[in-house]
């Protein structure tokens, strides 16, 4: 069937198709320019999102050790030239040379565009990945496929399995219970040829390095099955340092060359001529000409801001409390507070068979620092007791639940040595 074209109409027709081919649609510019530009900016844009895949994955690589996603590797290689052209199309209305932003011609392009950007990002993907291995010396492991069956099936890995449910480390703050969701019932995979002992100190030190847990403690039976996991925060900061009415201020002003931390230093202002004493603290740290220094809380309000002062130390021997503090926040031991009640299994009993190292007893209003092994525990008192949460686990205040936890920002006054 033959149709039939009106001579009116056919000029017209004519006249779109030589704007085709001439380019005169496209603002003057002709087809094969067109196409050209196009092309280099499919492959420019392109490769601006391998490089970025590229750099995304090498450094994923070496900060975790593990591998990068290959959907996330290039959504950020896209991210790179999608923002490029997006900034283009609110700047010139145009994502290409003179093509309207709402035409075929911008589709074609952007669709180009992302299947070479898609297709660069993966290739850099492999390769950032590969070049993270070899420069971090990172042995690449993979968790899943026919390998990974075949070494399970042959026996040179193990899965570790973490119980459903993840504890709360006691003496510890608790870690976020997003942190504990994560953890529940994953699995891992360790040597087959560890020991019991050895694959728990395998297991602790990964959950504390992958998760940014502070403290963890796995407990495996006979046959390295995870039997339960407790895990606890360490407290950032200062604040766990601080006595009674003590705060921290931080001054302009260099310390003492022969100060260290934890030292007694005077606070002075003015020159040499006319000096006026404002406050004695204890040296807590320094950074360039900025020195934090631990005062009583009314000498606080003393400090005038944007003032630099001068520091001198005092002649006294300084205490070694900062010492035992910086001790404990680097060591698993904490130091809880436990309540001797009437009848219950600590009454009567001496301070040296409680598990752990007895500090302090308070009995009303009198305090006894560092009990001796033979001291009876009365009812009435609370015992501050230090020691790694499993020797906390093993007192026998954990049978009826007596055990409070020491408040970390105010450190009993019985705990020798542990406020500045």
């Amino acid at each position: 069937m033959t149709v039939a074209m009106p001579l009116e109409a056919l000029p017209d027709a004519l006249l779109a198709v030589e704007l085709l081919q001439s380019g005169d649609a496209f603002g003057g510019s002709t087809t094969v320019e067109w196409t050209r530009t196009a092309l280099l900016g499919i492959l420019g844009y392109g490769l601006l999102a391998g490089v970025g895949a590229l750099a995304v994955a090498f450094g994923y690589r070496g900060a975790t050790v593990r591998k990068l996603p290959r959907g996330a590797a290039v959504l950020a290689g896209l991210a790179l030239p999608s923002g490029r052209l997006l900034l283009e199309a609110i700047r010139r209305g145009e994502v290409v040379v003179d093509s309207p932003l709402v035409h075929y011609t911008s589709g074609s392009y952007l669709l180009g565009l992302v299947t070479a950007g898609a297709l660069a990002a993966t290739a850099g993907h492999r390769l950032g990945d590969r070049l993270a291995c070899g420069v971090y010396d990172v042995t690449r492991l993979e968790s899943d496929g026919p390998a990974a069956d075949l070494v399970r099936s042959a026996g040179l890995a193990v899965a570790v399995a973490l119980p459903g449910s993840i504890d709360d480390a006691e003496g510890y703050p608790a870690v976020d219970d997003g942190v504990k969701r994560d953890l529940a019932g994953r699995r891992f995979l360790f040597p087959n040829d560890l020991s019991v002992p050895e694959l728990r100190s395998r297991l602790e030190a990964r959950l504390e390095s992958d998760f940014d847990i502070g403290y963890v403690r796995a407990d495996l039976s006979a046959d390295g099955a995870v039997e339960a996991v407790a895990v606890g925060d360490r407290r950032p900061g200062i604040s766990p340092t601080l006595g009674p009415d003590r705060v921290a201020v931080a001054i302009a002003g260099d310390p003492p060359a022969r100060a260290s931390t934890g030292d007694p230093v005077e606070v002075w202002t003015g020159g040499a001529d006319a000096r006026q004493y404002v406050a004695t603290g204890t040296l807590r740290a320094s950074a360039g000409s900025i020195t934090t220094l631990l005062v009583d809380a009314d000498d606080a309000e003393a400090f005038d801001p944007g003032r630099r002062y001068r520091l001198t130390t005092r002649p006294e021997t300084p205490s070694a409390g900062h010492a035992l503090v910086a001790a404990i926040r680097a060591s698993d031991e904490t130091v809880t507070a436990t309540a001797v009640e009437d009848g219950g299994p600590l009454e009567n009993e001496f301070a040296g068979w409680v598990p752990g190292r007895a500090l302090a007893v308070e009995r009303g209003d009198e305090i006894v620092s560092l009990p001796a092994d033979k001291e009876p525990l009365e009812a009435g008192d609370t015992l501050h007791v230090f020691g790694t949460p499993d020797e906390l686990a093993a007192s026998p205040s954990n049978a009826d639940d007596s055990t409070v936890e020491a408040d970390a920002d105010e450190p009993p006054e019985a705990t020798p040595q542990t406020a500045d």
